[in-house]
């Protein structure tokens, strides 16, 4: 895979190609499948809940990845993770965007809800530390149920970690590494809507959608 930087990268869209295909080819212990791009608003979606829920069809949104885990917590031994990717090249964007999509995926009935901040690797460590640090505020002072991942990403297959460590300054990591933090930290913070029944129902209703078993 080649090198270059996200100067070269077109838009998130094209990053989250890059970072499946990435993920992909490393799987490391415990991972399942990974899905980009999802549509919680298409026709198959509206009509599986249709199928097997009647009623409303929940708020139509778009998750970026989803992850599969093997999870012995779960009675059905799967970890879902909704992903959202925010994609930083410089200081225009809002250290807050994708706290409001990544909140709103819990009415789908993820197991966690990831919010992942990805930053140039031009762009200076200290402003990338103060987005970090406001973001973390947010999400650790009003106790939001989100995992927090901040990375800086060098070419198109190593990572420097500012969230939910801080230990850039020891090196960049590969995807099989990132991927076992991340499941770890989904492990430890869990949807807390998980237990009402219409995010059960969404729950079967997702996973239906995406061929895994019920």
């Amino acid at each position: 895979m080649s090198k270059d930087n996200l100067q070269q990268i077109k838009d998130e869209r094209e990053l989250v190609r890059i970072l499946k295909d990435l993920f992909e080819e490393s799987k490391p212990s415990g991972f399942k499948k990974i899905f980009r791009h999802t549509g919680l608003s298409t026709k198959r979606f509206r009509d599986l809940w249709s199928e097997w829920w009647g009623g409303d069809v929940p708020p139509r949104l778009e998750v970026d990845l989803i992850f599969v885990f093997e999870d012995i917590k779960n009675s059905d031994r799967v970890l879902l993770a909704g992903v959202e990717v925010e994609l930083f090249r410089d200081k225009a964007k809002s250290f807050c965007d994708g706290l409001q999509q990544i909140l709103s995926f819990g009415l789908f009935g993820f197991d966690s809800l990831v919010l992942w901040h990805i930053f140039s690797e031009e762009m200076d460590n200290r402003k990338i530390e103060d987005y970090v640090r406001s973001t973390k505020e947010i999400i650790d002072g009003f106790a939001l149920p989100v995992v927090y991942f901040a990375t800086k990403l060098i070419g198109r297959d190593r990572f420097e970690f500012f969230a939910p460590w801080s230990f850039y300054s020891s090196g960049s990591w590969n995807a099989s590494y990132l991927l076992s933090c991340l499941k770890s930290c989904c492990e430890g913070k869990r949807n807390p809507l998980l237990h009402k029944q219409d995010i059960e129902k969404r729950r079967k209703t997702l996973k239906i959608l995406l061929k895994i078993p019920v």
